[in-house]
């Protein structure tokens, strides 16, 4: 992936958990992760420092109540 894609795919997480009202932990939490690495995770996506796994997009995409294929490149 090239890093202009990479902004613009933190970019879209970002705003679409803005759009549903969620702060980055929260969204962390419905995605699976526990207390202590909710917010840290969200923070690496929206910052594209990590790619969210394969096993947390299906969840991501029900959270954030987006088409699953808007979240694979």
């Amino acid at each position: 992936m090239t890093q202009e894609v990479e902004n613009v795919f933190g970019e879209y997480i970002k705003a679409s958990r803005l759009k549903a009202g969620y702060t980055q932990k929260q969204l962390g939490l419905l995605c699976g992760y526990d207390e202590s690495a909710a917010e840290r995770v969200v923070q690496y996506w929206e910052a594209d420092k990590r790619e969210v796994p394969l096993a947390r997009v299906r969840a991501l995409a029900k959270a954030l109540k987006i088409p699953l294929e808007s979240l694979i490149p």
